[in-house]
């Protein structure tokens, strides 16, 4: 978490969150705080973390989930064992959090709102031609509709961790004795030659008898299975099937829009400034400037205590209903263009408000939103025919559970039928996650009956499809005679492969002797320890056990990923230097930042006490995702 937290403050997505931090920031500095009042998901030290605040979390950690994984994470979420991992993992970020956020208490540590308004005026998503741009700020906040309260938590805690980030940076360092012995195993490079013996070639001149197949098959009788299999008989169907049969008329078109006529108007805004002022006196002098005729921009510039919308005249730009506080807002209202109000009081500073322009609401015509109308209502229309459809299908699946012949005629669709496939050979019209459980996991693959409606399409494209399996074959363990030519090849594989280890480790033992021996072995090649790790892994293993050659190259027999059989000739080993290990200094430190915030988060778990909710947990872990 100290790692993730660090890169909200230096972070692209930090940034633009940050750069959207609420206006009234710029009229009264940060809010309260966050003050709701909530049953506890778990506490930490007696310090509650709140139901809102765990549903808050994990309603972020649920869209990026599905941002990665898409509708794979949802049928994770049928799994109540994933259920309850998933939960529990967002209740131990939040329990993170807090410990770090108490033990940021602690230190003493803290930040200031002149720090959050610096990092908005220094962030460069509202910079134009090098400058802070007031325009382009108040837009984004607009759009982004957050509150002061709200986001002040968010980025004061993103700075706070942040500082505890740099603190365990700090306190990490490697001296360079360290480095070096890194260096000289990472990074050691071992040169050798292959001599490779194809294990096939060898298998071609092997022999096995009856009782040694017998034998075999004796001792390993479970790994020769027949495995489950069936033939399915599917239905499908998806909203566009039925589109046909849905026509929206003119009066239906005339009804929503005088239903929903709010949402057809231009919204009224108003380009809004004004000037700051710490107390009622200064406010009151500046008002008296004012009404002797001096510019508003200008005074603004001079004298006004909001520094961000002073360089801009007291411009705040655009805004829509809802973006002020209240009082702002009502003497905002109460404005005629070009006039500018008496002081007012918010959030414990003084305003002086002028609305610089106005662009008034006003109706849409039917006319032109008659084309958005009309595809809204058959877009629900469809999505309705298509919920009366598919649960009439599902009330016939189970009514005639065995057959789904009136399952289709409910949407005069076709059945349609597969050969007989296993679990590793799924049809791909059936090679749907959920699909395969229902056929593989459930009973109805085995019983023959209808399945439920079986939802494999997504939000934006619903599909639906209903399965029943017949031809149906239990899993079961191959007689001998069936596995037969199998016992066979894995006989020979066996003896070829101990044929070529023993005359293998007969010609290394020549070879360290001395003595001549004709082999294949191929060009030398370089093999650096931490590159090679996931390469053929056994056979490196024995590359980097094998003796460090002296004045003549040592020997070993070992085997690769395919069962060959191979001699390895080392021939020389030379440690890495510590130049070599630059560029993964780096890398090398960032893995001890996190062993380090580990070790505090494990640290400071084992001096807390943390009190679960045990209602609330086991009410998330029973309710359907």
């Amino acid at each position: 978490m100290i790692e993730k937290m660090h890169e909200k403050s230096n972070g692209i997505v930090f940034k633009v969150i940050f750069a959207l931090i609420s206006i009234s920031f710029v009229l009264g500095g940060i809010g309260a705080g966050l003050t709701g009042v909530d049953s506890s998901a778990v506490k930490v030290n007696g310090e509650e973390i709140s139901q809102q605040a765990f549903n808050s979390s994990k309603g972020r950690q649920q869209s990026l989930m599905n941002e990665q994984m898409g509708e794979r994470f949802w049928d994770l979420l049928d799994n109540p064992v994933y259920v309850a991992q998933f939960h529990q993992s967002i209740l131990d970020g939040l329990i993170d959090d807090e410990l770090l956020r108490q033990y940021a208490q602690q230190l003493k540590l803290g930040i200031s709102a002149e720090q959050i308004k610096a990092q908005i005026v220094n962030t460069p998503a509202f910079h134009q031609d090098g400058k802070f741009d007031n325009s382009l700020y108040q837009n984004a906040l607009r759009n982004a509709g957050l509150t002061a309260d709200g986001y002040a938590a968010v980025v004061y805690e993103g700075l706070l961790f942040s500082q505890i980030q740099e603190g365990i940076v700090n306190s990490n360092f490697s001296v360079p004795v360290q480095q070096e012995l890194l260096a000289k195993l990472l990074l050691q490079k071992r040169t050798v030659r292959l001599a490779t013996f194809p294990v096939l070639n060898e298998l071609e001149k092997q022999t096995a008898t009856v009782e040694e197949l017998q034998k075999f098959y004796d001792e390993h009788k479970d790994s020769f299975i027949n495995p489950e299999q069936m033939a399915v008989e599917y239905v499908t169907i998806t909203p566009a099937e039925l589109a046909k049969n849905v026509q929206v008329t003119d009066d239906q078109i005339k009804t929503f829009y005088e239903t929903n006529k709010s949402k057809y108007v231009t919204v009224g805004e108003a380009r809004i400034a004004h000037i700051q002022a710490a107390n009622e006196n200064d406010a009151k002098v500046i008002e008296q400037a004012l009404r002797n005729g001096e510019d508003f921009a200008k005074v603004a510039k001079e004298k006004s205590a909001d520094k961000l919308s002073a360089a801009q005249g007291g411009d705040l730009g655009w805004a829509k209903p809802g973006i002020f506080p209240k009082t702002f807002e009502d003497t905002a209202n109460s404005l005629q263009v070009g006039q500018f109000s008496q002081p007012v009081k918010v959030d414990g500073n003084f305003h002086i408000i002028k609305v610089l322009e106005r662009n008034v609401e006003s109706a849409i015509p039917l006319e032109q939103v008659k084309n958005q109308i009309t595809e809204t209502i058959r877009n629900e229309l469809v999505l309705n025919e298509y919920s009366n459809v598919t649960r009439e299908m599902a009330n016939q699946a189970f009514e005639s559970s065995g057959s789904l012949e009136n399952v289709a005629k409910v949407a005069n669709a076709q059945t349609h039928k597969t050969t007989v496939f296993t679990r590793n050979s799924v049809p791909a019209e059936l090679n749907n996650e959920k699909v395969v459980r229902a056929l593989f996991d459930t009973e109805i693959g085995a019983n023959g009956q209808n399945s439920e409606a079986i939802e494999i399409g997504d939000s934006a494209n619903p599909k639906t499809i209903f399965v029943r399996a017949f031809d149906y074959k239990a899993q079961s363990v191959q007689s001998f005679d069936e596995a037969k030519n199998a016992i066979e090849q894995a006989v020979k594989l066996q003896k070829a492969q101990a044929a070529l280890l023993a005359k293998a480790k007969t010609q290394v033992e020549a070879l360290q002797k001395g003595e001549a021996v004709n082999l294949p072995f191929g060009q030398a090649q370089d093999v650096v320890f931490a590159q090679a790790q996931t390469q053929s892994p056994a056979m490196l293993q024995t590359i980097f056990a094998m003796a460090k050659p002296t004045d003549k190259a040592t020997y070993q027999a070992s085997q690769n990923e395919n069962g060959d059989v191979v001699i390895i000739a080392l021939d020389k080993v030379a440690d890495g230097t510590a130049e070599e290990f630059k560029p993964f200094a780096t890398q090398i430190s960032q893995a001890d930042q996190v062993i380090l915030r580990n070790d505090l988060i494990k640290d400071l778990r084992n001096r807390a006490k943390i009190e679960y909710n045990q209602d609330f947990i086991e009410q998330i872990n029973n309710t359907k995702q």
